[in-house]
């Protein structure tokens, strides 16, 4: 059975490139745009992975990702972002919660991130 991915991205563009990368690697994968709907998703106990930006339009990915954390101890999160943080700022993300960090680009990229965490 393939393993099952949350992808959320307020931009549509990339949820879409997203999504079907993963399909196309044999993942499952649920995309949302923001919070809540990434919170009506979380109730399935079988999520494999989060993937989260941190920007979600006005709604707080980082926020977001401390609910998911808490709730959901056992399911890593990688946050996938067009913003530049400094190594400091990186470093308290992971303390908070995130098993990687990644700027948004190739696709290749996600996917070695994606293996790497679930193996």
């Amino acid at each position: 059975m393939a393993k099952k991915i949350l992808f959320v991205d307020d931009d549509p563009e990339w949820r879409l490139m997203v999504s079907v990368c993963l399909r196309e690697a044999g993942y499952q994968v649920l995309a949302v745009q923001g919070a809540s709907e990434a919170l009506l998703q979380t109730g399935d106990d079988g999520l494999s992975l989060i993937i989260l930006d941190l920007d979600l339009g006005g709604e707080n990915g980082l926020m977001l990702m401390k609910f998911l954390k808490r709730n959901h101890p056992a399911v890593p999160i990688i946050l996938f972002t067009g913003m530049e943080h400094g190594e400091e700022a990186v470093e308290r993300m992971r303390e908070l919660g995130a098993q990687q960090y990644l700027r948004k680009g190739k696709m290749s990229e996600l996917l070695a991130v994606i293996e790497k965490t679930l193996k």
